[in-house]
């Protein structure tokens, strides 16, 4: 798992990137959004959601656990709706 704190990184994704910021604080969720976007994420293809249902193979779900945003990238889903997730990088805000 990589770990950057001012180092930009490229984020490779082909499907939907699901935005779990855990908090209501704005500010956070904008500072987040920014890196998100400096990390090669377009911004219309961010979106706040918790429902990891939603997620099909090879989409992104991102969450906040201060102070960094979490990468995980879905390379399973069961029949049974069993989602399978690999942290992939942290990013800190």
């Amino acid at each position: 798992m990589l770990n950057f704190k001012n180092i930009l990184m490229h984020i490779a994704y082909s499907g939907k990137v699901f935005f779990a910021p855990n908090t209501s604080d704005e500010q956070i969720i904008d500072r987040s959004k920014k890196r998100l976007i400096e990390n090669g994420i377009r911004e219309e293809h961010i979106q706040i959601n918790y429902n990891i249902q939603e997620l099909e193979v090879n989409d992104l779900y991102i969450s906040y656990e201060p102070p960094h945003l979490v990468i995980r990238i879905i390379y399973e889903k069961k029949g049974s709706g069993m989602i399978k997730m690999r942290n992939t990088g942290m990013i800190e805000i």
